[in-house]
C-alpha cells in the first residue's frame, strides 16, 4: 500500500506541476490522471471507469484569466484513489471528487501564490547572468510546492482511505442516496458546459449525430470515435481539395 500511495502522490503532484502541462495538457483532466492512478493501484479498469465518471463534470472545464472554478487535477487523481480504496460506486465517487476539487481550489491558489516567489528570485539571477539558477528556479521549487500541497494529501488519502469508506458506510441511507443523486446530476452539468462551446451551427449536428448513434443504434464509444475520425478526415480532405482547385 505504501508503494501505491507514493505512486498516487507523484501522479497528483505531476498533474498540477506546470512543467507536465508543457509536455501534454492531458494531465489537466481526471480521465488521464485517474486512469494512471488505477494502473498504480492495480485496478486499471475500475480506475478508468471512476476517472471517466469524475471527468464528466469537468468535460467543459476551462481556466480563463487564471480563474479556477474547480481543481480538476486534484479531483481526478485523489478522487479516483479515494474511490478505489473506499470501494465507492461511480456516482458517489463523482460527488466526492467534485467536492474535493472545489475545496482544493484553495490549494491551487496557494500553489500559484507561492510559486510567484521564485519569479522574483529568477529576476535577480537574470541580472547576474546566472542561467543555471534561472532554470533551477523554474523547474525544481514548483515541483516540491506541488508535492507538499497535492502529493502529501494524496498519500494520506490512499493510506487512510479505508477510514473514509467506513465513515461513509456509517452515514444514513438518505445521505448516501443524496450523494448518488448529485453524482448523477453533475455529469449533465459538464455536458451543458460543453454544449456552450459546441453551440455553433456547423458543429452542433455532429453532437446530436453521436448521441443518435449511441442511443438508438447502440454503437460503442470506440466505434463512434472511429466514425467521427473518418468524418473529420473527409471534411479536412475535401476542404483542402477545394483550395487546390481554386
Amino acid at each position: 500500500m505504501i508503494v501505491q500511495a507514493i505512486g498516487v502522490a507523484l501522479i497528483a503532484t505531476i498533474s498540477t506541476w506546470w512543467f507536465s502541462h508543457v509536455i501534454t495538457r492531458t494531465w489537466l483532466y481526471p480521465i488521464w490522471s485517474g486512469f494512471l492512478v488505477g494502473i498504480v493501484m492495480g485496478k486499471p479498469m475500475e480506475g478508468m471507469m471512476l476517472a471517466a465518471a469524475i471527468n464528466l463534470p469537468y468535460v467543459g472545464f476551462i481556466t480563463a484569466g487564471g480563474s479556477m472554478p474547480g481543481n480538476a487535477m486534484f479531483a481526478g487523481s485523489v478522487g479516483t484513489a479515494l474511490g478505489l480504496v473506499s470501494g465507492l460506486p461511480a456516482d458517489q465517487a463523482t460527488t466526492i471528487g467534485v467536492i474535493l476539487g472545489s475545496v482544493a481550489v484553495m490549494m491551487w491558489n496557494a500553489y500559484m501564490s507561492i510559486n510567484s516567489l521564485w519569479i522574483h528570485m529568477a529576476d535577480k539571477a537574470a541580472e547576474r547572468g546566472d542561467l543555471g539558477m534561472i532554470r533551477f528556479l523554474n523547474y525544481v521549487p514548483s515541483f516540491f510546492v506541488s508535492l507538499i500541497l497535492n502529493g502529501i494529501p494524496a498519500f494520506l488519502i490512499v493510506t487512510k482511505g479505508a477510514i473514509v469508506g467506513e465513515w461513509l458506510s456509517s452515514m444514513p441511507a438518505w445521505v448516501i442516496e443524496g450523494f448518488a443523486l448529485v453524482g448523477g446530476i453533475l455529469p449533465a452539468l459538464g455536458i451543458g458546459m460543453l454544449l456552450n462551446y459546441l453551440g455553433q451551427k456547423k458543429i452542433l449536428p455532429f453532437f446530436f449525430l453521436g448521441f443518435f448513434l449511441a442511443k438508438f443504434m447502440g454503437l460503442s464509444t470506440m466505434a463512434i470515435t472511429v466514425f467521427g475520425a473518418i468524418i473529420a478526415f473527409l471534411i479536412y480532405f475535401f476542404q483542402n481539395t477545394k483550395k487546390e482547385v481554386r
